[in-house]
Parts: structure tokens; C-alpha cells; sequence
């Protein structure tokens, strides 16, 4: 008897984006179409992740987005 595999697809997610994310994601895939890669929206978030880094950087872009989040507004 064989064991089973284990799954290696993802789970939907919802994520709240900004009309300039899409921007962003639309500028990343058309990139990445120019290069010969035909891809997803999905790839290209996936593909974000695995390229960032844990640096200042990192953390300036992390506290702007949240500067931007309407749902969190300090007044």
C-alpha cells in the first residue's frame, strides 16, 4: 500500500488591494510576459513573496501601506 502525497495546491484567499497594487501587478506581469513568461496574477504575488526581503526596505514599504490603510486611519 502507498502512502498518500500530500497536497500540494494552495487555498483561496481574499486580499484587499489598492488600485495602485494592481497597477504594480499589472506592470510585473506584463514584465514578465516580455520575457517570455506567460503567468497568473497569483504567480506573480507568489513570485513577490519569494523575492522579498526581510531588510529596512521591507519594513519602510510595510509601515507606508499601513500608512495607506483606510481601515486603520489614526486621526
Amino acid at each position: 500500500m502507498m502512502a498518500k502525497k500530500a497536497a500540494t495546491h494552495g487555498r483561496p484567499m481574499n486580499l484587499y488591494v489598492r488600485p495602485d497594487d494592481i497597477l504594480k501587478i499589472r506592470e510585473l506581469t506584463a514584465y514578465a510576459a516580455e520575457n517570455g513568461q506567460r503567468t497568473s496574477d497569483s504567480k506573480i504575488v507568489r513570485a513577490a513573496l519569494r523575492a522579498a526581503k526581510t531588510d529596512r526596505a521591507f519594513l519602510a514599504a510595510l509601515k507606508e501601506a499601513e500608512s495607506l490603510d483606510l481601515r486603520y486611519r489614526r486621526e
